[in-house]
């Protein structure tokens, strides 16, 4: 450096003058003398001359450093601040003043002497803002609701540290702030429309289970009525009103069932339904769905069935895997003609779990069409004088029947071949060792 070059060329100086010196001595003890003495002159000379060249670079570099501070903090898009502990700003930069609604840094820390009386909305936030600054030095994320110089109250976040010299006294608070208001309303804004989607559920699931109570006490009544008179217990009745009351009878269970499925699905979705566990087992419970879909039904597509008696046991609630297969297969059999097939196959997977397909040559749909069927009440076709009878609930049902069970639902369909429908159980549900006691 060139205090160190100084220093070398005054050393050499001072080595010189001990040279010319030494004629002058008397003796030998002299000349050494002279010539240290002159060499000690020369280094000491060199040396205060050296610290005091390094003194001014270390001044000159502690300036500039200071200056590119400002200037990185005065240009900053964040509000910075330094404080004392009494709440008196020491530095604002621009961002601060605009955040808070002042004209200027100088405006912000002449108006404003008092943080926590004159800034904070809850005056007792500077406290909890010094409280935790004291146990841990430092503060992160600190959220709070201030006003701002018009009045208008905005929310702030806060991330800061409390400064201190080499011996630990305190010297002050150095922050960054944002302005977090936007962000802060649109969480509320997501926060309220969640409420009132909770809400509303809430209400139309009481609306829901209120009027099917309403509805069932009356179909019923028609139901049993309907029953007594087919089954003629108080005298016979003509072939023309049989027909009718068959017709009654057939309608009212139909639309007793529609009502039940419309209620179970209002209750999974409001998370109120429980499932009751049991062991069920597939190579029953299939045929016992097809029996109940086909019955004695001439029109329909025949049904075919391939599930081994030897089938591991599955965990699940018996009515609602009914119902699962129930609206499965009648979807299967409503859009597939009578000369083509149904084919229902259960087996166990390789990892454990058991997978129950159905698979039909009916009409198929769209691939693009497939999450839309699974939305309820939708119809892939929504006219009025559509050929397929339903309120778009049977497919909506089962799919949230299969995902209470922690299973999965999976449709394959293309317009034309058909469609194949798996449920696929996790293996948690096989019960292999009961099969075993129970077989």
């Amino acid at each position: 450096t060139a205090a160190l070059c100084a220093f070398m060329v005054t050393l050499a100086a001072g080595f010189l003058t001990g040279l010319v010196l030494l004629p002058l001595a008397a003796d030998e003890i002299s000349a050494a003398a002279i010539a240290f003495g002159a060499l000690f002159i020369a280094a000491a000379t060199a040396w205060r001359a050296a610290r005091a060249e390094i003194r001014v670079e270390e001044l000159q570099q502690k300036l500039l450093d200071e200056r590119s501070y400002h200037a990185f903090v005065d240009a900053a898009a964040e509000g910075f601040f330094r404080t004392t502990r009494e709440g008196r700003y020491l530095i604002a930069n621009p961002a601060l003043a605009r955040i808070y609604g002042y004209d200027s840094p100088e405006q912000l820390r002449s108006e404003l002497t008092d943080i926590g009386r004159s800034l904070y909305a809850d005056p007792a936030r500077r406290g909890e803002f010094q409280t935790i600054m004291e146990k841990d030095g430092t503060v992160r994320d600190f959220v709070s609701q201030i006003r701002r110089s018009d009045g208008s109250p905005i929310w702030i976040a806060e991330n800061a540290r409390k400064v201190t010299d080499e011996d630990g006294q305190f010297l002050f608070y150095e922050s960054t702030v944002q302005d977090i208001t936007l962000q802060r309303e649109s969480v509320e804004a997501i926060e309220g429309v969640l409420r009132e989607t909770q809400q509303a559920a809430r209400a139309k699931h009481g609306f829901l289970a209120a009027m099917s109570h309403e509805l069932r006490t009356p179909l019923n009544a028609v139901i049993g009525f309907s029953d007594l008179i087919i089954q003629q217990l108080f005298g016979p009745i003509s072939d023309r009103y049989r027909s009718y009351i068959d017709d009654i009878h057939d309608n009212g269970r139909r639309l007793l069932t529609m009502i039940n499925d419309i209620l179970d699905l209002s209750r999974i979705e409001g998370g109120l339904m429980k499932l009751d566990d049991d062991y069920v087992c597939l190579f029953d419970a299939v045929p016992a769905a097809k029996d109940e879909i086909v019955e004695d039904k001439s029109n329909v597509a025949p049904v075919s069935i391939d599930v081994h008696p030897d089938l591991p046991l599955l965990l699940a609630d018996r009515r609602r895997v009914r119902q699962i297969l129930h609206h499965l297969l009648s979807n299967a059999v409503k859009f597939t003609k009578q000369d083509g097939a149904i084919e229902i196959r259960a087996e166990q997977l390789e990892g454990g779990g058991l997978e129950v397909s159905i698979q039909d040559t009916g009409i198929g749909m769209d691939p693009a069409h497939i999450q839309h069927a699974l939305e309820p009440f939708k119809q892939l076709d929504g006219r009025l004088e559509r050929k397929f009878e339903g309120v778009g609930i049977g497919l909506p049902l089962a799919n949230a029947l299969v995902k209470l069970h922690g299973a999965r639902l999976g449709i394959e369909s293309v317009p034309g071949p058909g469609t194949i429908v798996t449920v696929t159980f996790p293996p948690e549900r096989t019960i292999v060792e009961q099969r075993k006691l129970s077989a």
